[in-house]
């Protein structure tokens, strides 16, 4: 089941776009092909036009938000590829793909392995057969291997391919390293934004070192406290942009029922509005949004709603101030050029027997991903409900998720170097706890399995569930920004802790 939730738009979401800020655009990402070969002992002519091939290959799979810098031609020398590496960075270059053209010679592999280590960029190795019979044309299997050996002994990162022109599997394989690639250069000096300037209280695992967020992602952190967001929709939207908002989700054909009074209605529609354009005017990619306590307390509102609106827009909001929550939505984001629509979930049910689990949360989830034939409920807070229903407010958008493939991940306190994550789909099931809910049936684990990894790595409360299977793409990020998978444990009831590696 595929289903495009960029291309769910309904009137609130024209009408909030059209009173905010417009998002900063994506910055255009310079990716390098680099040919390489040796015509003394090989056949050039067909080295040029495999070349050629590739070239039309990678151009096939470029997003709008790429460019493509290449030679008509591989190149052949040490200085040549010098000269040509050092052209593209100035041009912008973020990643490279090194195309093996044919065999080349040594001193091409050690000058590119020493330009490696000296630049922070992604490379692809691409090779693939050739024909067979008579004599060796290329040698790019070889090639390829001796090239990575270099890079390898130089202690240089690589990721590679071995695929045939024009197969899936390749398109597959260009289409991640380029998404990747571009994400992770995208995200290097962008910045999120923390509302509320600080974790909830006790949520200690909402908290991450920032100077190792920077390690690893290349991200800055700003701070600021709730009243300076809220004073923003008080001073720039009033009842005459908040009302025609407030009329359409209660006009909308998906609402089913509202048990949201007239006030908390307004100030949670003027806070979305005021989050997303501070975000949006200041060059923000992700938003943390301290929803609790003073937005109950001083404000008399739940902050899950809000959030959920300006998710709306493609816009990643973490509850709950949660700063590894949001490094995990936005890395998601960025990959997916925002067709993963992430979502922040607590793990709250588990099925052993059927090997279904339970994500759950309170109603902060973007409503595109609204389960087709199913209606949302706006409602007061769930939780507080349970406490005294008098003294709970809204607002919250309760539903049942969209069925289809899901990744659930998430980036671990406290420093964001470790990372757990697995793949599944959303299943029918019923709406087990009011709020959002989805349930997962796991593909490559299984619910005992995740449940005692969760319990013995001790790992966070929230985790992020986006749309699609995408824990390859989630590898190769990982790769490159130096983040480790936490191992899955075997499947158990019962089990011993791990305790966190305080090393980042």
């Amino acid at each position: 089941m595929t289903v495009n939730f960029l291309e769910r738009k309904g009137v609130v979401e024209d009408l909030m776009k059209q009173a905010i800020s417009p998002a900063q655009p994506r910055d255009n990402v310079a990716i390098g092909l680099i040919g390489i070969g040796f015509e003394l002992h090989f056949d050039w002519e067909k080295a040029k036009a495999s070349y050629s091939q590739a070239k039309q290959q990678i151009e096939g799979v470029m997003s709008d938000s790429n460019s493509l810098l290449a030679e008509p031609t591989p190149i052949q020398t040490r200085e040549d590829l010098l000269k040509l590496l050092n052209q593209y960075a100035a041009q912008g270059m973020k990643a490279t793909v090194i195309y093996q053209a044919s065999y080349i010679a040594g001193d091409l592999a050690m000058a590119l392995a020493t330009w490696l280590r000296n630049n922070d960029m992604p490379m692809l190795s691409w090779s693939h057969t050739e024909v067979t019979g008579g004599n060796l044309t290329a040698n790019r299997l070889c090639g390829q291997n001796f090239l990575l050996n270099n890079l390898s002994s130089m202690e240089v990162k690589y990721s590679w391919v071995f695929e045939e022109p024009g197969a899936e599997a390749l398109n597959a394989s260009l289409d991640r390293f380029i998404r990747v690639a571009s994400a992770k250069a995208r995200m290097k000096f962008a910045k999120i934004l923390m509302v509320g300037g600080m974790r909830v209280p006790g949520f200690y695992d909402c908290e991450l070192n920032e100077m190792s967020i920077s390690k690893h992602f290349g991200l800055d952190v700003d701070r600021v406290d709730l009243a300076t967001v809220w004073l923003h929709g008080e001073k720039t939207f009033g009842a005459d942009v908040v009302n025609p908002i407030v009329e359409a989700l209660l006009a909308s054909p998906l609402l089913g029922k509202n048990g949201v009074n007239e006030k908390e209605l307004f100030l949670s529609v003027r806070l979305a509005l005021a989050v997303g354009d501070y975000a949006n005017a200041n060059g923000y990619i992700g938003v943390a949004l301290k929803n609790w306590p003073e937005l109950f307390e001083q404000y008399g509102i739940a902050g899950d709603g809000a959030g959920a609106l300006v998710q709306d827009l493609g816009l990643p909001i973490a509850d709950e101030s949660d700063m590894g929550a949001l490094l995990t939505m936005v890395t998601f984001n960025e990959m997916t050029l925002g067709a993963g629509l992430p979502t922040l979930m607590d793990f709250s049910y588990v099925n052993h027997s059927d090997n279904k689990v339970g994500m759950w949360h309170c109603g902060g989830t973007s409503t595109k991903l609204l389960r087709q034939g199913t209606t949302f409920d706006m409602q007061n807070h769930s939780i507080l409900d349970n406490f005294d229903p008098s003294e709970s407010c809204g607002m919250l958008v309760e539903f049942l998720q969209e069925l289809g493939p899901v990744t659930i991940a998430k980036y671990q306190y406290p420093h964001a170097s470790t990372v757990f994550a697995f793949e599944g789909d959303i299943v029918d099931s019923p709406m087990r706890y009011r709020g959002c809910y989805g349930e997962v049936a796991p593909k490559d684990i299984c619910s005992q399995s995740i449940a005692a990894s969760v319990m013995n790595h001790g790992m966070d409360h929230h985790w992020i569930m986006a749309r699609g299977h995408l824990l390859d793409d989630l590898r190769e990020f990982n790769y490159w920004t130096d983040v480790s998978e936490l191992a899955a444990s075997a499947p158990a009831t019962t089990g011993r802790g791990l305790t966190k590696k305080l090393d980042y």
